[in-house]
């Protein structure tokens, strides 16, 4: 949400000696979240005033003039120009070497067009955001100053601020809601504008008939008719403070109802009256299947649940989200039809999700508008109607409100706040910090003070402990005194939980001594690309009010998120990296009509190795290595009785391995599908290995027992062997540890080599064994026994031979 400080201080004094980066400051400790601050003049930075002297025609393009520009420099410029409007002694924009284009965001550079110099830009309104307009070049006062910076000719002395607003913080959405806020750090209440209306002799309810069928979903509807207006380009005031907060200007009916919407957080809507077929106005919902074409030109399909305002012949509007095509203001219309309602926010969001339609109304009323300033919204509207259009204002607001809320009251304890914030703060101080931001003291109840909500509340604050929050704010974090310690001592893990959590303390410190980095992803994932995982859909559990259709279900496993982690690093950091991650987390499933939740790790690979093989080079991750970094980790964890299971459909081109210690499954070892990886852009291999935490727990001891390091120094032999290519590595190297007996320490796979000058069928695979002993140095006639012996078991049993 962009909230602009010019339009800000229409509502509240700000004090000319604070400086931008002090305001920023403190409205962050209030709890705002400032994601970003634009200062308007810096946008215009290399713009100038300047005086077209002389236009030519381009002598190798049709379309294009040459011209000679002043712009209060020792030279004249030279600039190409394509607009058909350009000409010799207009007052121009000039965007000079080095200006950045608002729209496009693209640098000027000095540059020939076809074959001609060009040492700048004349611009227009559109490249400048200043509107949609893009006939031609923006000609400006002749009395404009050669030279001037264009951010001092139209005044650009605005300030920014891009406020990130979160789910329970709908007030939030307007100048109105963010005034209040800063107006609560200077002790300010905020000034709302004054409404004065002329009302005709002629009651809305004889032009209009509204009633609410939906009443279950829409609280209130509010209408008002405003005849013989004059739709025309708003004054240069209003199209400022909306492109102020990104709005282009379309006419002035459009841009008052938007400008109202942004300053009261109210969303507003104004129809063509003379469209409105039997002149009634009917709140219902749509039937499934019906088709309506939105103010943007698409065709929409509704569902039952689809909030809808309707005239006598049918649809003219998506409640709370967008108008119909059939009713909207036209540069013809000169009658309005002025809606303001409040809808409910659940069915609001529900439906805009449906539909896949977002926009500036419907995001407000997903997060819960005031229903008090329903009614203050339609009449700020109308006076500005009144003054900017023209024409009759029909008399008293058409207001159809079937039930008032109730009002919201919540007690709050100074015991209570002062236990929670480590503060010493009295009733009289905690009661000026609530009346700050609206909160009003109705009475005292044994040592509970009682607040009534403000509305523009109602759906975030029900709690003591949400009124102790917004007296944190408001006091100020920084005011907080923080002398607790809150270090955790996590030597001894079995005073913080489940020996999952010393589990995955030890997981962590092994993985990232290994070289992985830790990833931590969402566990709501979207179910269409969680079947594509899943082995039974039927345990994926959806969620039934999903915030997005990206995060609508609970994951089944850890490789989506970690696919999702993998794709984004190689499309923003190029594909020739190494990517090697782990995540623990749970996993949630649908059994038996029981929800299941597992601990589960995850470890993945993908890319380039991170050390190259003095043998092959620079090479990618592949099976092996995954391979060995689960067998490494297994071992880490004393379960050294593990066999691995392999599996191939046939179908796909993944590859799978079922880890098991005594037949059970405690893990999977896979080469991902490339059909999966598609889903997240992914052109690299990637190899994942994960683990059952809960199992793995059960098969771990509890006390772990070291053997000593040899004092002798080990012996390494390489081995390269000869071998079908249907023996497994697996058999090789049981057959290689059966043999070497108690002296063999390490085996080690180096290369596997496959060429038809070794043999039709066969591969070359070649080992590095190292030999120790605990009680000597071992000699050579040793070592080359355990070989011989070695050998000879693996050509009588698998046919193996040494590569000559």
């Amino acid at each position: 949400m962009k909230i602009s400080l010019n339009w800000v201080k229409e509502y509240i004094s700000v004090p000319e000696t604070e400086s931008i980066d002090a305001l920023q400051d403190k409205m962050i400790s209030t709890g705002l979240d400032i994601e970003g601050v634009e200062n308007e003049a810096g946008k215009l930075k290399n713009f100038v005033v300047g005086e077209v002297l002389e236009k030519i025609k381009h002598p190798d393009a049709d379309k294009l003039s040459l011209c000679k520009v002043n712009v209060g420099g020792e030279e004249n410029l030279s600039i190409v120009c394509g607009a058909p409007n350009v000409d010799a002694g207009q007052k121009v924009c000039v965007a000079l070497i080095g200006a950045i284009i608002p729209n496009g965001d693209f640098e000027i550079k000095k540059s020939k067009i076809r074959g001609q110099l060009s040492e700048g830009m004349i611009c227009s309104e559109k490249e400048l955001n200043m509107s949609d307009n893009h006939d031609g070049i923006m000609v400006l006062d002749p009395k404009a100053k050669i030279g001037e910076k264009f951010a001092d000719y139209i005044k650009a002395n605005d300030v920014v601020f891009d406020i990130g607003i979160t789910a329970n913080r709908g007030d939030l959405f307007s100048h109105f809601g963010v005034a209040r806020e800063i107006g609560a750090l200077y002790n300010e209440k905020i000034k709302i504008p004054e409404i004065k209306i002329t009302e005709s002799e002629k009651p809305t309810t004889e032009l209009i008939k509204i009633s609410i069928e939906a009443n279950d979903v829409c609280k209130r509807f509010t209408g008002r008719v405003i005849s013989n207006v004059t739709i025309k380009e708003s004054p240069e005031w209003l199209k400022k403070r909306l492109r102020s907060v990104g709005l282009n200007p379309k006419n002035n009916i459009v841009d008052i109802t938007n400008y109202v919407m942004f300053e009261t957080g109210q969303p507003l809507h104004a129809f063509d009256y003379d469209k409105i077929n039997g002149k009634e106005i009917i709140v219902k919902k749509a039937k499934d299947g019906d088709k309506f074409m939105t103010l943007d030109g698409k065709e929409r399909v509704l569902n039952s649940e689809s909030l809808m305002i309707c005239d006598a012949n049918g649809y003219t509007g998506i409640a709370g989200v967008m108008g119909g095509k059939n009713s909207e203001i036209s540069d013809n219309t000169k009658n309005i039809f002025l809606e303001s309602a409040y809808f409910d926010a659940v069915s609001i969001r529900k439906n805009s999700k449906k539909l896949g339609l977002m926009t500036d109304a419907s995001q407000r009323f997903e997060r819960g508008v005031d229903i008090n300033m329903v009614k203050y919204a339609s009449e700020r509207a109308t006076q500005l109607f009144m003054e900017l259009a023209g024409g009759n204002v029909s008399k008293e607001l058409y207001d159809v409100y079937p039930e008032k809320f109730e009002i919201v009251k919540v007690p709050v304890r100074v015991s209570k706040t002062n236990d929670v914030l480590g503060t010493e703060l009295n009733e009289d101080e905690i009661t000026g910090l609530l009346e700050k931001i609206e909160f009003k003291f109705t009475d005292k109840e044994s040592d509970k003070l009682i607040f009534e909500v403000p509305e523009f509340r109602r759906l975030d604050v029900a709690r003591e402990i949400d009124l102790i929050e917004e007296i944190a704010r408001i006091y100020g974090y920084d005011n907080i005194e923080g002398e607790m310690n809150f270090n955790i001592n996590v030597t001894n893990a079995a005073n913080y939980g489940s020996r999952i959590f010393k589990l995955n303390r030890e997981i962590t410190e092994y993985l990232t001594g290994r070289g992985f980095n830790q990833i931590l992803t969402n566990p709501l994932a979207e179910e269409k690309l969680l079947k594509k995982f899943a082995e039974d859909n039927d345990s994926i559990i959806p969620l039934k009010n999903s915030i997005s259709v990206e995060m609508d279900s609970m994951r089944t496993g850890m490789i989506y998120g970690m696919l999702k982690i993998i794709g984004f690093n190689f499309n923003n950091s190029g594909k020739d990296i190494s990517l090697k991650f782990f995540e623990s987390g749970r996993i949630f499933k649908n059994t038996e009509k029981k929800f299941k939740e597992e601990d589960r790790l995850i470890i993945a690979m993908s890319g380039k190795k991170d050390s190259e093989s003095i043998f092959d080079g620079e090479k990618n991750f592949d099976f092996f290595d995954i391979k060995g970094e689960a067998e490494m980790f297994l071992y880490k964890l004393n379960l050294e009785n593990f066999s691995l299971f392999y599996y191939n459909d046939n179908v796909s081109d993944g590859i799978k391995a079922d880890i098991r210690i005594n037949d059970e499954i405690i893990g999977e070892i896979y080469k991902i599908d490339s059909r999966l990886k598609k889903e997240f852009e992914i052109d690299q291999d990637v190899f994942a290995a994960e683990f059952y935490l809960n199992k793995l727990i059960s098969k771990t001891g509890k006390e772990k027992k070291y053997t000593e390091i040899s004092k002798f120094p080990s012996v390494k032999r390489d081995l390269a062997l000869i071998a079908d290519t249907g023996v497994k590595y697996d058999e090789i190297k049981d057959y290689i540890v059966k043999s070497s007996g108690k002296y063999l320490k390490k085996l080690n796979l180096f290369d596997i080599y496959e060429d038809e000058k070794i043999g039709k069928n066969k591969k070359s695979i070649a080992f590095t064994l190292e030999f120790s002993s605990n009680e000597k140095t071992l000699t050579d006639e040793e070592t080359g026994n355990i070989v011989k012996k070695i050998l000879k078991n693996l050509e009588k049993n698998l046919g193996v031979t040494l590569r000559a």
